[in-house]
């Protein structure tokens, strides 16, 4: 199978050839080196012909190579200009009404967003859909939660990434992160010609191949105002594919600031979008769960060991961090990607708190309440309990529990406010209509296998769920895992014990044999935010044939 992008001078456009099946496409061309050939039409425009072949050897060998420490030492970190904290609004503003600041139309984005579904999409995967998330073939019954894959503003991201390789056809294009946590989608754009900029030593970032009139990709969960600040003085061309919810929640640490709030951030300081989040503050805290939440708390209500609150939050908090005079006045904000039951209970706490210390009367001065809270996580675990028979529990909090005990009566802000988006809603509109998921008491899975990257955290999530239900979980990345034992019902697979940093470097995996069991068997399935559907309905039919003694 070939795709073929073919510009005029007015409207280039990505064709697919006609003869493809989309069941296998994506997942094959994202993984292969790719042999580009450049032809001038008589038109001007420009042809490539992107040809592959079956494997996932190219994703492979850039996890591998990108972790080189000799390459790294090789590169050098490039120093970013620093940006006002108390200036980042303005900043982007003026960016984003630049001439550096490139926006697709509506009609160019809807036709990208075609084009993304003929090459991702999977006719199994569809009939999956189609049938109440169920599927017999044979002695295999495929239960697919009903809330999986590609987000939508993951799927808007690569959309534009492709439309950005059509629009700028003869361009440099570079993305300053993965565009998404899916090797075998970056893979794809790096076949298609794209960059990547180079990751140093350090965590640092090696800019100096980016170069005056080149194009620049700001990937889903965003970049740091130091980057953009960068681009900006290289007169790159700027295309942010940052997820809108990411954006907005860069809009609510801005108006935290604005109140003289520091900003507390529900993620991981080592994620991507949170460094991202982090640059738009001036004062900030990062908590990754509600066990360091707590340990906030009780320091504002009792105050404890500065010397050990600052080494435990060396790397999590903004310079000069002062915890006796910085957590007076706080706003929530959070990673999008975190658990969302998780980040509202951590809003709620930190109001309830700074009610205790300050007061009901006083508490529009020491505390800010914004929804912040993308859904896409959350939907994609309440489906996996759902497919299991069982509920998710929210999380809990002995302190939250003992002060909502204490202050009974009083109304929260920070639970009256979340009037929530639907990722779902805008997703089915994308895939297309969806027959009602069968109850869950026909869809007892015998295993359960989930797909996505492996240095994607909501990925992770879903497999806990698998062994916190006791059902065996498989997280594999690609169709390939499956046949690498001894036997061809062998899988290769990541267990929760391996670090992404090791998974990314093909460390750490477990092979298992025989574990498609023998005779009539239910396989549940669901993947990450960042995965297409041909990659999943690759592993879907690659099951099929195991079964078949293929």
């Amino acid at each position: 199978m070939a795709l073929n992008f073919v510009a005029t001078p007015t409207a280039p456009r990505l064709a697919a050839s006609p003869s493809t099946a989309p069941s296998a496409q994506f997942l094959a061309q994202a993984a292969v080196p790719a042999d580009v050939r450049v032809a001038t039409g008589s038109s001007g425009g420009v042809a490539f012909s992107v040809a592959f072949a079956a494997g996932v050897a190219m994703a492979a060998s850039q996890r591998r190579t990108r972790g080189s420490r000799a390459a790294r030492a090789a590169q050098t970190t490039t120093v970013l200009p620093t940006v006002d904290r108390n200036a980042t609004k303005e900043f982007r503003r003026d960016l984003q009404r630049s001439e550096n600041y490139h926006k697709f139309g509506k009609s160019q984005m809807d036709n990208a967003r075609k084009e993304l579904m003929s090459v991702s999409g999977s006719e199994l995967v569809t009939k999956l859909r189609k049938n109440g998330f169920r599927l017999t073939v044979g002695d295999v019954t495929f239960v697919l939660a009903d809330s999986y894959g590609f987000c939508w503003g993951v799927e808007r991201a690569v959309a534009m990434a492709y439309e950005a390789r059509n629009f700028f056809p003869d361009k440099n294009i570079w993305c300053t992160n993965e565009i998404i946590h899916n090797p075998s989608v970056n893979a794809k754009l790096q076949a298609m010609g794209m960059k990547f900029v180079p990751t140093v030593e350090g965590g640092g970032k090696d800019f100096s191949g980016v170069q005056n009139g080149d194009v620049v990709l700001l990937p889903a969960f965003g970049a740091s105002i130091d980057e953009m600040a960068l681009l900006k003085s290289r007169s790159v061309q700027i295309v942010d594919t940052t997820c809108p919810w990411v954006s907005k929640v860069w809009n609510s640490v801005e108006k935290t600031k604005e109140k003289g709030h520091t900003n507390i951030i529900h993620g991981k300081y080592s994620h991507e979008e949170t460094i991202a989040t982090k640059s738009f503050a001036d004062k900030y805290l990062i908590v990754k769960d509600m066990t360091e939440a707590e340990y906030v708390s009780d320091y504002i209500l009792k105050g404890g060991d500065k010397k050990q609150f600052l080494q435990k939050f060396a790397k999590a908090m903004s310079p000069d961090f002062d915890p006796d005079m910085d957590l007076l006045k706080v706003g929530v904000a959070n990673q999008t990607t975190m658990l969302k039951g998780e980040t509202e209970l951590i809003g709620k706490l930190f109001e309830r708190v700074m009610i205790k210390k300050f007061g009901p009367q006083e508490i529009d001065q020491h505390f800010v309440s914004f929804n912040t809270i993308c859904d896409a996580t959350q939907e994609r675990q309440d489906a996996m309990y759902k497919m299991f028979g069982a509920e998710y529990e929210a999380p809990k909090s002995k302190l939250y529990a003992d002060l909502e005990g204490e202050q009974v009566g009083v109304e929260l802000r920070s639970g009256s406010r979340q009037q929530k988006l639907s990722s779902k809603a805008v997703e089915d509109a994308t895939r297309g209509a969806a027959e009602a998921a069968q109850p869950a008491e026909h869809s007892k899975v015998d295993l359960c296998i989930v797909v996505g990257g492996f240095n994607s955290s909501n990925t992770t999530h879903l497999l806990e769920i698998a062994e916190e239900e006791g059902v065996p979980g498989y997280h594999i990345d690609t169709v390939a895992r499956l046949g690498k034992g001894r036997t061809p019902n062998s899988i290769e697979h990541k267990p929760l014990s391996t670090t992404p940093a090791d998974a990314m470097q093909e460390r750490g995996f477990t092979m298992t044999e025989g574990f498609l069991p023998e005779g009539k068997i239910t396989v549940g399935v669901t993947s990450g935010a960042s995965t297409p559907d041909a990659q999943v309905g690759e592993v879907l039919e690659r099951i099929l044939q195991l079964k078949q003694g293929k």
